[in-house]
């Protein structure tokens, strides 16, 4: 199966993966979810990443989540794989199933918990890079990982590594590496600096909160290219808003949660997630409720 090309300029939902009553992956609502964020314009998904709680699944729950994404999108949009797994074996073996299946690109966080220099968590990359065809981007998340990628690493001149998923509030970092690899693909990876990391450089962007907010990425985008900054600003800052009350309760959970009030079911998060307590639900309630004329 071939899927839709990479679109460097597309607005991704870090798509967060649904669950039954028993806690099971379903497939009936992964794919309601799917055609819900299509119908909101959403332009491309990243799957089984932070969001889709990719290392609380089995890799065969990541497969099966894979394919049922891209058989729901049929070509519509591209699909970004998560195969970072803490071996590379695992990474591999999940590349090469995206590759199969229709993925566009695959991306990884670098291994973790062991503390490997460099040139091996390098290896690792290109060991994924050289399993398949399709290209490979460099999950840069220094916040969950402890390990940062910057225009030192060497990685980066690897044609087969396509570009960064940046993750990083140093956006002066993000600015260096596009004006040192210019052809590589830049991807915003924080929703709160969307705006900002335009400015510096970025041009798509993958978000936990798309899955429940595509219409203010859309907002913020349109108003960036057109040149009015302070309508792209003032969007940032209700997106903003929302995204301060998911932080201030749990993020992953609550934005599951946005997504019930929006109609949409996608069960709790796994444990050790913790269910949303009923103030932190009206938390999110009361945010969502506050950007409910742009949705």
């Amino acid at each position: 199966m071939v899927g839709k090309e990479i679109d460097r300029r597309a607005i991704y939902s870090a798509l967060v993966t649904p669950y039954d009553e028993k806690g099971e992956v379903s497939e009936k609502l992964l794919r309601a979810l799917v055609r819900f964020e299509l119908d909101k314009k959403v332009e491309g998904f990243y799957c089984c990443g932070s969001s889709g709680e990719g290392l609380l699944l089995s890799n065969d729950e990541r497969k099966k989540i894979v394919e049922v994404v891209i058989d729901e999108v049929a070509g519509q949009v591209p699909v970004i794989v998560h195969v970072g797994s803490l071996s590379t074996q695992c990474a591999v073996e999940l590349a090469v199933h995206a590759e199969k299946t229709g993925a566009c690109a695959v991306s990884a966080i670098p291994p973790i918990y062991y503390h490997y220099t460099q040139a091996e968590i390098n290896r690792y990359y290109t060991d994924i890079a050289d399993a398949v065809g399709i290209g490979v981007i460099v999950y840069n998340i220094p916040q969950f990982t402890g390990i940062s990628f910057t225009t030192e690493n060497p990685l980066l001149q690897n044609k087969r590594i396509i570009g960064i998923k940046h993750t990083n509030m140093n956006l002066y970092e993000l600015e260096r590496i596009g004006r040192q690899c210019p052809d590589k693909l830049l991807i915003n990876g924080f929703d709160e600096i969307y705006h900002s990391a335009l400015a510096a450089g970025a041009t798509a962007t993958i978000g936990t909160t798309v899955n429940c907010l595509s219409p203010l990425f859309h907002s913020i985008r349109d108003a960036f290219c057109r040149g009015d900054n302070a309508a792209a600003h003032a969007m940032q800052m209700r997106l903003n808003d929302v995204i301060q009350a998911m932080v201030s309760t749990s993020v992953f959970p609550a934005a599951k949660y946005a997504m019930e009030l929006l109609g949409v079911q996608a069960g709790c998060c796994r444990r050790p997630f913790a269910p949303l307590t009923d103030g932190q639900k009206k938390i999110v309630r009361s945010a969502m409720d506050g950007v409910a004329d742009l949705l």
